[in-house]
C-alpha cells in the first residue's frame, strides 16, 4: 500500500510539474498590433500615444544611404584573422557570432548546422554561439558586477577554437528583465540605453568587432503567465522589444556620440537591423508573409518564448536568407574568389573549384613562389619532377588579368621568373594549366 500511495504522489507531481511548464497560451493567436515592417510611415497608438512603424527613420524599411555606405565600407575590410587579430590569409577565420540569451543561442545554433551543410559560403567564415542563457541586457552591460556571464562566453569562445580578437561581426538578440514597466516610450528607451551599453561593452572584450546586426524578440502573445518576467516577454512586450531595436540604430543615424562606429574616439561597433523576426501570431505580416504558429513554432514547455525545432529552423532560414542577400553582409558570407586561400582544395580566380580526384591532378603543395609576399618580382617552382607545357596567368581579387605567359619544355624544379609591374599592392593568383593539370596559387603584392 505504501509503494503504491508514493507511486501516485509521484505520477501526481510530474503531471503537476508537466501542467505548470506547459501553459503557454495558444489562443493568443493575434493581437491587432502592426509590425513595424508593415506599419512603415503610418503610425499606431501604443501607451496612449502614435508611434511611426518603418525599421529605419522616416517610417521607411530601408537603411539610409549614407549609414548603408558605411556599412558597405566596413564589410570591404572584414579579412580573415590570427588568433592575435592579425590579417592571416592562410590560417586565418572571418567569425561571425552570436550574442543575448538562449531564445538568440538557440537558433543561432541551428543556423550554424544549417550554415556547415550549405554550399557557396565562404570557407574562411566561422560561426561562435557566444550567449548565455537567462541572462539578458541587464547582466551584460555590468561586467563588474556579473563577471561570471562574461567568463560563461570567453569560455564558449576558447572551446570552439577561438579567440575574442578574431570576432568581426556580431548578431545580437536580448530582452531585459528589469524593464518591467511595459509601456511605451519607457521601456524602448530603456531598452535602447541597455543596448547601448551592451554594444560599449561588447567592444571592450571584442576589440575588432565591426558590425552588429540587431534582431528583436518575435511574437510573444503565445507566453506563460505563471513566468517572472511574462509582462516583459509576451505582448506587447515583444512589439516594444522591436521599437527599442528601431531606437537604438535610430540613435546611431542620428549620430549619438555613445554610439560613435568611426575612429577616433569609437565606443560601437557599426549596427544596423538583422532579420525582423516580429509578426502579429498567426496573422502574417504583409511585407514578408512572416507568422508565428503556436502549435509547430514553440515548445509546449517553452514557456512561450523558446521555440521548437520547426521553430528553429524558421529563424535559421529568416537568418540565412539575410546573411546572403544583404548588400553589408553577402561580400563577407558567401564565398568568391577572395576566400580561396581558405579553401582547403583551392579554387581558382573565377570561383571554379578545382578537381583534385584525378591521383594524376597536380596539388596545390605541388608549386612554390619565393618570395613571398613579393613586389610583383618572383619566381615559381614546381616541387616535383615536373616537365610539359604550362599556360601562367596571373589574375586580381577581382579576375582581371595582368600577366600572361607560355613556357615549353621546362626542366624539373626550374624556377620560372614572373615580373609584374605597374599593378596595386593587394591579393593576386596566379593560375597554371599544365597540359590540362591545374594549379591555382594565392600571394600578395606589397
Amino acid at each position: 500500500m505504501t509503494q503504491k500511495f508514493s507511486l501516485l504522489l509521484v505520477l501526481a507531481f510530474i503531471a503537476g510539474t508537466y501542467k505548470v511548464q506547459s501553459q503557454i497560451n495558444c489562443a493568443n493567436d493575434s493581437t491587432g498590433f502592426i509590425s513595424l515592417v508593415d506599419l512603415q510611415s503610418d503610425y499606431q497608438v501604443l501607451s496612449g500615444s502614435l508611434f511611426q512603424g518603418g525599421l529605419y527613420p522616416g517610417g521607411s524599411n530601408l537603411i539610409p544611404p549614407a549609414h548603408k555606405a558605411a556599412g558597405m565600407s566596413i564589410s570591404k575590410s572584414i579579412k580573415p584573422l590570427d588568433e592575435f587579430g592579425n590579417i592571416d590569409w592562410i590560417d586565418g577565420k572571418v567569425v561571425l557570432a552570436a550574442f543575448g540569451a538562449s531564445t538568440a543561442g538557440e537558433p543561432f545554433n541551428h543556423f550554424t548546422d544549417d550554415v556547415q551543410a550549405a554550399d557557396g559560403l565562404n570557407p574562411c567564415m566561422k560561426l561562435v554561439t557566444s550567449t548565455n542563457g537567462g541572462k539578458g541586457l541587464d547582466i551584460m552591460q555590468s561586467p563588474d558586477l556579473y563577471p561570471f556571464y562574461w567568463e560563461d562566453v570567453l569560455a564558449r569562445i576558447d572551446s570552439a577554437g577561438l579567440t575574442p580578437e578574431q570576432i568581426q561581426i556580431g548578431w545580437f538578440k536580448s530582452g531585459s528583465k528589469s524593464d518591467v514597466a511595459v509601456e511605451m516610450p519607457t521601456m524602448a528607451n530603456a531598452l535602447a540605453d541597455e543596448y547601448t551599453n551592451c554594444l560599449q561593452v561588447l567592444l571592450d572584450f571584442f576589440p575588432n568587432l565591426k558590425m552588429v546586426y540587431i534582431t528583436g524578440f518575435y511574437y510573444g502573445g503565445y507566453g506563460d503567465s505563471t513566468k517572472e518576467f511574462y509582462d516583459v516577454i509576451s505582448e506587447p512586450g515583444g512589439l516594444y522589444n522591436n521599437y527599442g531595436a528601431k531606437f537604438l540604430i535610430e540613435r546611431q543615424i542620428s549620430g549619438d556620440p555613445e554610439l560613435k562606429f568611426s575612429v577616433p574616439e569609437r565606443k560601437s561597433p557599426w549596427i544596423a537591423w538583422g532579420p525582423h523576426e516580429w509578426a502579429d501570431g498567426e496573422r502574417a505580416n504583409e511585407w514578408d508573409g512572416l507568422e508565428w504558429i503556436c502549435e509547430t513554432d514553440y515548445s509546449v514547455d517553452g514557456g512561450g518564448y523558446h521555440m521548437t525545432n520547426a521553430g528553429k529552423e524558421k529563424e535559421s532560414e529568416l537568418l540565412m536568407h539575410f546573411f546572403k542577400h544583404n548588400p553589408t553582409t553577402k561580400r563577407w558570407f558567401r564565398d568568391n574568389p577572395k576566400w580561396n586561400s581558405c579553401d582547403p582544395f583551392g579554387r581558382l580566380s573565377d570561383g571554379r573549384d578545382l578537381n583534385y580526384n584525378d591521383p594524376d591532378e597536380i596539388k596545390e603543395q605541388s608549386i612554390n613562389l619565393y618570395p613571398s609576399p613579393n613586389d610583383g618580382n618572383f619566381y615559381l617552382r614546381f616541387m616535383n619532377a615536373i616537365t610539359g607545357h604550362a599556360d601562367i596567368v596571373v589574375v586580381n581579387n577581382m579576375g582581371q588579368k595582368v600577366y600572361t605567359n607560355t613556357i615549353d619544355g621546362f626542366k624539373p624544379s626550374q624556377g620560372i621568373q614572373i615580373e609584374i609591374t605597374g599593378v596595386p599592392a593587394g591579393i593576386y593568383y596566379v593560375n597554371v594549366n599544365i597540359d590540362g593539370k591545374l594549379l591555382s596559387k594565392e600571394f600578395i603584392i606589397y
